[in-house]
């Protein structure tokens, strides 16, 4: 890969990082319509980079925000599709599926609690 191309990639990724740490930290602070404008940036310049685990790690984080805005079908929906990238190409012995479990274990115990 030619150098203009590598630093070009490495701006991406770091703008794709700071989508990533506004849209949790909007999030955090209850600020949902700009969580997940970043966080849908975020995920659509990745996907367009084709850097499969760092949309397996956004979808994640897109599924926690879901989570913390009570959208709980949306949530599931994120964890699912996270879940299913990170067993297709990294399998079940790693962090993002264990973290990936807790959430759901997480969201499933609100939707009970709920009923």
């Amino acid at each position: 890969m030619p150098h203009k191309q590598k630093k070009c990639l490495r701006s991406m990724l770091k703008d794709i990082g700071f989508m990533n740490r506004t849209a949790m930290a909007a999030g955090n602070a209850g600020k949902f319509d700009i969580a997940f404008k970043n966080m849908n940036k975020a995920l659509s310049l990745t996907r367009e980079l084709n850097k499969v685990c760092l949309v397996a790690k956004l979808l994640n984080n897109q599924g926690n925000l879901y989570t913390m805005s009570g959208e709980w079908d949306k949530a599931l929906l994120s964890y699912e599709q996270s879940m299913s990238i990170v067993t297709e190409h990294y399998g079940t012995d790693n962090i993002l599926y264990k973290t990936l479990q807790k959430n759901l274990v997480y969201l499933l115990t609100l939707d009970i609690a709920a009923a």
